[in-house]
């Protein structure tokens, strides 16, 4: 008997990439496209993390699949700015929710 298949996981709160990247206004440093995809990475991440999510491998292919979907919003944040500290920030955020309230602004 084959087992079912697992739901597959959304990130329910993806309104944190949209807020974090309206969020990058008039600061220090341009976001560069790599910035923009770690923004977007680590909350992906944190979001499935959040659910209970834990398998590496789910992350990444979630994390390419949300890159793929939201292309013109990772191409709209490339050279907005990023507030200081922000990167050593998101790295070290323990919610999608830090990244946008606390990280980005």
């Amino acid at each position: 008997m084959l087992d079912p298949q697992p739901p597959t996981p959304k990130p329910r709160r993806l309104a944190p990439l949209g807020v974090a990247l309206l969020l990058l206004t008039c600061r220090s440093e341009r976001a560069g496209a790599d910035d923009c995809a770690v923004i977007l990475d680590r909350i992906v991440a944190l979001e499935l993390a959040e659910q209970g999510y834990r398998d590496p491998e789910l992350t990444r292919r979630k994390q390419q699949e949300f890159a793929r979907r939201f292309v013109p919003e990772l191409q709209r944040c490339e050279g907005l700015s990023l507030p200081p500290g922000a990167r050593e920030c998101i790295a070290r955020a323990g919610s999608a929710e830090e990244i946008s309230h606390v990280c980005l602004r």
